[in-house]
């Protein structure tokens, strides 16, 4: 066999006489600016003098074709130094006769595998979780989904050579059944996925993501005479946990979460400041901010009749002094709901309806978005559209200020329903 000049330093001679290509350095990417083709040692747009940010070096080894985008580091090729430097390191190792291929490319392919790559994003949220940017519930989220949806779909593929299609196809086939918010939600959490893997130059695009329209959410929530019956079927302590939900508009992970020493019953108030990370305590609120409420009245008299320990500790405790779990809750709400014959979850049968209460008896939506701890008003605002007292005026309003007459009477105006 005959080589050129030019490429006879990609072949060495196998120990049984063939002739083995080693490889060179190359790269996916086009010159960003005039989309030509990189050339030359090193890679370079001839029009443009620009460099690409990701090679790889492509090799054979008996008659196999070999990619590699990182050394035996882990570390991606983002310059042609580092690449060429992998590539004269395999070249050596060849020439000493101890080159073995399963000490570059496996480990690659390996890492790169979805169900790998999934896996490992997890455990570097999870160290996001420890220093508590992320929450316990949404780690425990992610490892649900990647059990249950992500790896039985994608398996074995590369985190590189999955595209839009991958994407499209695997939302068309989740159940039914899930509701379009769900399928929102799972679309978000591979987003982030791929985010993190270009943001960490393990790959080099993001592939595009289907929308998913998710419809207004529909805001349930009870009347006070509702919530009496099911206070009447709950047994402490769980009764009084409820009723502090439903007058103070807590959400229930901060309401398990809340401490002696932050009821102030001689100044009638409450600091808000703290929750339940499922059973974990968090020194912060989801929102992190510390809210002063006042008490109202019913709930303060029933915070002056709890044992108090002198030690401090949770105000909502079990018979056994601990706090009270977040299974605890729902089964005892879903029990008393039941058997009240009214169908609904304790966070609308509390907040929700505490708010949509509020707001039919006029308070402004800036008040209940103080009360409630919200940033958004757009979170407040939902509870505007329950202002059904107020819409009722639509059938109710008085003689005297309905209008004479209607734009289409007299001639005037069209009265036609185009």
């Amino acid at each position: 066999m005959t080589l050129s000049p030019a490429h006879a330093y990609n072949y060495l001679p196998h120990s049984q006489g063939e002739l083995c290509m080693v490889g060179r350095v190359r790269t996916k990417e086009a010159c960003p600016k005039c989309q030509g083709k990189f050339q030359g040692e090193p890679l370079t747009c001839p029009i443009c003098l620009t460099a690409p940010r990701r090679y790889y070096v492509h090799f054979h080894w008996k008659s196999q074709p070999i990619k590699l985008y990182s050394g035996k580091d882990g570390h991606a090729l983002d310059s042609w130094e580092r690449a060429y430097r992998l590539l004269t390191a395999m070249r050596n190792e060849v020439d000493l006769g101890k080159f073995d291929p399963k000490d570059y490319a496996p480990r690659e392919i390996r890492n790169l595998r979805f169900a790998n790559y999934y896996r490992a994003w997890v455990e570097r949220r999870t160290l996001e979780k420890e220093r508590r940017h992320i929450s316990k519930s949404y780690l425990k989220t992610l490892r649900e989904y990647g059990r249950n949806y992500f790896t039985p779909f994608f398996q074995n593929l590369s985190m590189r050579d999955i595209r839009s299609g991958n994407i499209e196809d695997f939302r068309n086939q989740l159940p039914v059944r899930l509701a379009a918010k769900t399928v929102y939600n799972l679309l978000g959490v591979l987003h982030k996925l791929f985010k993190d893997a270009f943001r960490r130059d393990d790959i080099l695009v993001i592939p595009q993501f289907p929308r998913v329209e998710v419809g207004e959410s529909v805001i349930r929530w009870i009347e006070p005479a509702e919530q009496e019956r099911i206070l009447a079927r709950t047994r402490e302590p769980y009764r009084s946990y409820f009723l502090f939900l439903m007058r103070q508009g807590c959400r229930p992970a901060e309401g398990r979460a809340l401490k002696w020493e932050d009821v102030k019953l001689r100044e009638g108030i409450v600091i808000i400041r703290s929750a339940m990370d499922l059973n974990e305590y968090r020194p912060f609120t989801k929102e992190r901010d510390v809210r002063y409420l006042p008490l109202h009245p019913e709930v303060r008299e029933l915070l002056a009749k709890l044992p108090r320990p002198l030690h401090g500790g949770y105000v909502f405790v079990n018979r056994a002094g601990r706090f009270l779990s977040a299974s605890q809750v729902i089964v005892m709400w879903s029990r008393a709901a039941k058997a009240a014959g009214v169908r609904i979850g304790c966070y609308q049968g509390t907040k929700h309806s505490l708010g949509t209460q509020a707001i039919n008896r006029g308070v402004s939506e800036r008040l209940l978005a103080d009360f409630f701890g919200h940033r958004d008003l757009r979170s407040t605002r939902r509870y505007s559209k329950m202002l059904t007292e107020t819409l009722k005026g639509v059938w109710e309003s008085s003689p005297e200020i309905v209008p004479h007459s209607s734009p289409g009477e007299n001639g005037k105006g069209d009265v036609s329903d185009n």
